[in-house]
């Protein structure tokens, strides 16, 4: 099983190669990712298909709310309760 840790860590190196605006700070588990301009609606686009496939889960349509996905904690929760 893998764990919460590993998954954060990541979603934080795959959004710092794929936001320029995250590379130099700290991204926390808890900051909004719709503060990053290039976080927008291809951002998460881009971001759930990684997700995919990078954790093997299928994300079904109901759950394509933004909520879900607003940040690395939440993300990583998604992911885990989708395994």
């Amino acid at each position: 099983m893998i764990s919460r840790e590993t998954v954060v860590a990541a979603l934080v190196g795959r959004l710092a190669e794929t936001l320029p605006e995250a590379r130099g700070a700290a991204l926390q588990e808890t900051d909004d990712l719709r503060q990053f301009a290039e976080f927008d609606s291809l951002g998460i686009l881009e971001t759930l298909v990684w997700l995919e496939s990078e954790f093997d889960i299928t994300i079904p349509d109901e759950d394509l709310d933004v909520e879900n996905f607003q940040s690395v904690g939440r993300m990583a929760d998604f992911v885990l309760t989708h395994r």
